[in-house]
């Protein structure tokens, strides 16, 4: 997982490095394949919000059948499922014994959120080899990040995750939504830690996935995901544009 470099902040945080993230859902292992070959900092594969929840368990058999097949690949992340539940100690239990280490977790609403997740990746590794992407999907997660970050150095980045925010203070304003960006790199900020935008869906319109990854680069985002490879190169030409 690529981190930025340099002195600052309580990580050794400097804000010169940007990470692009390709979403892949694990639906679909031919992508996951392809995703590999292209120039991209992470793969993330997602056993989340793009896997219907009847077909969990044939997703979780592609990612533990692409760990096995693919060894110690140092740009796959695999975002897990949620806290709640029983899908995400049934993904943990199925790839950390294959040798996942980088993982994005959703969805956490507390600090007991993140404190079970690591409580279930003890039984399998020791969890100083885990990295964590946490992933900032709620108003309510924003009171706990500090301590979660404090408790947890294996945290090592926070990524936003924009339409589930919106969902949850039920709202469709973009105002609100570009607010807790910049809470979200304010805290990060303040934890020495490196905040990865969300998504954006249209991938069609150079100038859109332009415009709006300069303004997450000028915000101070250090990253973002994106969900078609198309969006990669313009995306980092933005964030390169953004540093100059």
């Amino acid at each position: 997982m690529p981190q930025p470099s340099g002195v600052g902040g309580s990580r050794g945080l400097l804000m010169t490095d940007h990470v692009i993230s390709l979403y892949v859902s694990a639906t679909k292992p031919g992508y996951i394949e392809h995703a590999l070959t292209v120039s991209v900092d992470e793969v993330v594969v997602d056993l989340e919000d793009s896997v219907p929840s009847d077909e969990k368990d044939s997703a979780r058999d592609v990612a533990r059948e692409f760990l096995r097949a693919h060894p110690g690949v140092e740009n796959l992340i695999i975002r897990v499922n949620q806290p709640r539940g029983t899908a995400l100690y049934d993904d943990l239990s199925a790839l950390v014994p294959l040798g996942l280490r980088a993982i994005r977790l959703p969805g956490a609403r507390r600090f007991e959120d993140v404190s079970r997740f690591f409580s279930w990746t003890k039984e399998f590794v020791d969890q100083s080899s885990v990295r964590l992407e946490l992933m900032i999907e709620n108003r309510e997660i924003f009171s706990d990040i500090t301590r979660i970050v404090e408790t947890f150095p294996q945290v090592k980045a926070l990524t936003f995750g924009g339409g589930d925010y919106l969902a949850d203070i039920k709202s469709e304003s973009l105002e609100s939504l570009w607010e807790a960006k910049r809470q979200l790199v304010a805290v990060a900020r303040e934890c020495g830690l490196p905040a990865y935008d969300t998504v954006f869906s249209d991938y069609h319109s150079r100038d859109l996935v332009f415009g709006d990854a300069l303004r997450a680069a000028s915000l101070g985002f250090h990253g973002k995901s994106v969900i078609h490879p198309a969006q990669i190169p313009v995306t980092r030409e933005a964030f390169s544009d953004a540093c100059s």
